[in-house]
């Protein structure tokens, strides 16, 4: 089951005691060590995923299944980004990477604070090239202990190894620097039409996502719940 999977590990290193599950739809795979529930996409590679994200995902893949896609969302996007800047509070001029920035409309908005702002998206077919370093973590060639700040709006999910994604963030960060990040909150109801195939890999619930990022050696300092459906952890380098 798990040697064909795109994932070959979970986030507790366990990788042979797992039990397949349907939940809203989906097909997933559940841990017998700890709980966490991820996608089941046999027959993907690393590379194939990677392809998707970098080729697909912004414009093809959306439009077939119908929806708004990222390009032309960029002034709701844009509004949205001002909402989650009031809530940050960021001093001006902190140095920040905002990772899977897409149509860069946070990056714009942060920029428009006196926030010198860059955007990670591995999308080339999205966003601005003038303030994007294109690629993903493993691959940008990113300087440690540079950040102020790290924003990572929905996209820690669809990453396949989740540590290394935390454990680059964490060496790209300063010392005192801050991690925040979003996630759909899937276990309510409000958040069940995240449970998405193919671009969401994992599905954790609070507890179990706030035990990774300690494990990762990231201080939790708040959680919140913004809007139903949504779950923001602020996080400190210390």
């Amino acid at each position: 089951m798990i040697e064909n999977n795109i994932i070959k590990k979970c986030t507790c290193e366990n990788t042979n005691s797992f039990t397949n599950l349907t939940i809203n739809f989906l097909e997933v795979v559940s841990c017998n060590t700890c709980g966490v529930v991820h996608q089941y996409l046999p027959g993907w590679t690393a590379q194939d995923y990677s392809n998707f994200y970098e080729k697909d995902y912004h414009k093809k893949y959306q439009e077939e299944k119908g929806v708004i896609t990222y390009k032309d969302r960029y002034e709701n996007d844009c509004i949205v980004s001002n909402i989650r800047l009031d809530a940050y509070q960021l001093p001006e001029m902190s140095i920040g990477l905002d990772i899977g920035s897409s149509n860069s409309a946070f990056v714009h908005m942060a920029k428009k604070r006196n926030l010198q702002c860059l955007g990670l998206e591995p999308g080339y077919d999205i966003g601005d090239n003038s303030v994007t370093i294109r690629g993903s973590l493993e691959s940008a060639n990113l300087n440690k202990d540079h950040f102020d700040f790290v924003t990572m709006h929905d996209s820690i999910e669809h990453m396949i190894d989740v540590n290394f994604s935390l454990q680059k963030v964490y060496g790209i960060l300063k010392f005192g620097g801050q991690l925040i990040l979003d996630l759909p909150d899937y276990f309510v109801d409000e958040g069940k039409h995240h449970w998405k195939k193919i671009e969401h890999l994992w599905f954790f619930n609070q507890e179990q996502f706030e035990e990774i990022l300690n494990k990762n050696n990231f201080t939790v300092t708040m959680v919140t719940r913004p809007i139903p459906g949504k779950l923001v952890f602020y996080t400190k380098k210390i």
